[in-house]
């Protein structure tokens, strides 16, 4: 206890800005990887195949959410394929 009647005001004033800036680094260290980890399990927890991906990419890219009972879609590709859907009168 001998030593720590030497330091004056300011150097406390240093070391607690030290150590909060420490502290502060350590909690986005921990939240960072944290966000990291949930982020990878959920990806994990809700994978999907292939099937299922390219359905949810038509799904959004022509906005068959849209598509109102009665109605269709039809998309042609440069190859000559064509896809028709259709939803149904309920």
């Amino acid at each position: 206890m001998e030593a720590f009647k030497d330091f004056s005001i300011t150097d406390w004033l240093f070391f607690a800005t030290i150590l909060l800036v420490w502290l502060y680094m350590a909690a986005k260290v921990y939240h960072w990887f944290g966000l990291l980890l949930l982020r990878r399990g959920w990806r994990w927890w809700n994978r999907k195949d292939e099937k299922a991906l390219a359905m949810d990419s038509l799904y959004d890219a022509f906005g068959l959410d849209k598509l109102q009972p009665g109605e269709s879609l039809i998309a042609r590709t440069e190859g000559g394929l064509t896809i028709q859907i259709y939803r149904p009168k309920e």
